[in-house]
């Protein structure tokens, strides 16, 4: 019973070692869902707009962070004129950080929308914190 004692306990202050500053200061607790911030694009008459092609970079860094789309999303977007610009798949790299962020749009391989977000992310998804994500164009 002694040595059960003595392992749990070595085992505890193992975990609480392995923690980051980062993990310490949430709780470990997040919903299911995944999150995306996306930008909406219409035109003057209401009507989705479709780019050609999207770019969205990381200023801080200059990395493309563009998200590819499938084939279900790219039928949604074609429909409401719908850009994802940063999603949780960027939780692990950008955990409790913010970053300034560019969308650029094109068609025909003119440069149509340029725009600055500010995102951030806490512990568990992204965050929109500024930048109109409703463009007329």
């Amino acid at each position: 019973m002694k040595f059960f004692h003595l392992t749990f306990l070595v085992c505890l202050f193992l975990l609480f070692q392995s923690c980051s500053e980062k993990d310490k200061a949430c709780n470990g607790i997040c919903s299911e869902e995944y999150r995306t911030i996306v930008v909406n694009i219409e035109n003057n008459q209401g009507d989705p707009v479709l780019l050609d092609s999207f770019k969205v970079v990381d200023l801080g860094n200059g990395s493309d962070i563009t998200l590819q789309l499938d084939d279900w999303t790219r039928d949604y977007q074609r429909e409401r004129g719908i850009y994802p610009i940063f999603s949780d798949k960027y939780v692990r790299e950008y955990r409790q950080l913010q970053a300034q962020i560019k969308f650029t749009g094109f068609i025909d391989g003119q440069e149509v929308v340029n725009e600055i977000y500010k995102v951030a992310v806490d512990c568990c998804h992204v965050v929109h914190l500024a930048g109109d994500l409703e463009l007329v164009i």
